[in-house]
């Protein structure tokens, strides 16, 4: 949702309106209908206007100026024309606009509409002008014909309004769950999936026919407190991206398990992990870790773990993690298995 769409969506209806209010105008001066024909010029001066409005920004005075236009308009053309014109189903049709402005002023943290506030005139207006329609005849009843076409170009108008709307709704709300899901399951900082999706990946892991092939590995920063404590979190920061990056291999799911942890998942290959293991330990040995002209140098230990079918994920991570704890004790920066 942005700003430029907003307008966009809402130029266009500006000129949709417009263009409807002039042939309305041609369709009442054939079958004339004086107090239409005057009330669609005015109309039609007021969407010019409001085509400035909305090249100027101002939105939420053309939603509001628009909705009333429309009740006035549609509610006069009820009482000269009568019902069966069919005038009415746009009052239905403006709520549906109106909900769409709140959410997307609310979207864009603007000042909004309370639709549920303007609604109701739209309501009055329609229960007023079916009340009135039943105690008088209209002054200027419509050919049969040109009635029904109104019914029917009404409906056409309306119902597309509904179903375009609706189905920009669907879709800004699939969106936003998607972001927030990916926001809820990725590390800010590394931009790494994050322990919530990890935990989720091993569950299916767990239940998968073929699970004894996986094997999960943890990965701790040596001394990663002492390179923060030194060196600054912005370092420690520039550290962590850092390793994310080596860490991404095709094939090997990588999460930012914690703090300076990380967690890889795979499955047996040729060459068995081990030895891709050894390789992103080597590579971080010999990176040089340069941060505002100072050159850093960190390792890792790790510790690996196959799966077993009669290991529950507690199990399985936990050795992994005793593993990491036994590479610490015999010196760090080693790969144990």
């Amino acid at each position: 949702m942005t700003i430029k769409r907003v307008k966009l969506l809402s130029y266009s209806l500006a000129v949709l309106f417009l263009v409807v209010h002039v042939v309305m105008y041609i369709i009442f001066k054939r079958n004339n209908v004086p107090p239409m024909e005057i009330l669609n010029l005015l109309s039609i001066t007021f969407y010019v206007v409001m085509l400035i409005l909305i090249l100027n920004d101002k939105i939420r005075t053309f939603i509001i100026a628009c909705f009333l236009e429309i009740n006035i308009h549609m509610g006069a053309a009820i009482h000269f024309t009568g019902w069966n014109s069919g005038f009415q189903i746009t009052l239905i049709g403006i709520c549906i606009l109106l909900a769409y402005a709140e959410y997307a002023a609310r979207s864009l943290h603007r000042k909004h509409i309370r639709f549920i506030l303007l609604s109701p005139i739209a309501l009055f207006t329609y229960l007023r002008s079916f009340y009135v329609s039943l105690q008088r005849p209209a002054p200027y009843p419509l050919p049969e014909h040109v009635a029904n076409s109104f019914q029917v170009a009404w409906a056409i108008i309306v119902f597309l309004i509904i179903f375009i709307v609706l189905q920009i709704f669907v879709y800004y709300a699939a969106a936003s769950q998607d972001e927030l899901r990916n926001e809820a399951m990725h590390d800010k900082l590394t931009g790494l999936p994050n322990r919530v999706y990890m935990s989720e990946y091993l569950q299916t892991v767990s239940e998968a026919k073929d699970q004894s092939q996986y094997w999960l590995a943890i990965i701790d920063l040596d001394d990663f407190k002492i390179c923060n404590d030194t060196y600054g979190h912005n370092c420690g920061d520039y550290v962590l991206v850092t390793i994310a990056n080596i860490l991404k291999s095709p094939g090997i799911e990588v999460c930012r398990w914690g703090g300076e942890e990380f967690l890889l998942v795979g499955k047996r290959v040729n060459n068995g992990p081990v030895a891709l293991l050894q390789q992103i330990r080597q590579t971080v040995h010999d990176y040089d870790f340069e941060y505002e002209g100072k050159h850093i140098h960190m390792t890792m230990t790790i510790g690996m773990a196959w799966k077993k079918p009669e290991m529950s994920l507690d199990e399985w991570i936990s050795t992994a993690d005793k593993k990491l704890y036994e590479g610490k004790a015999a010196g760090k920066d080693r790969v144990c298995y």
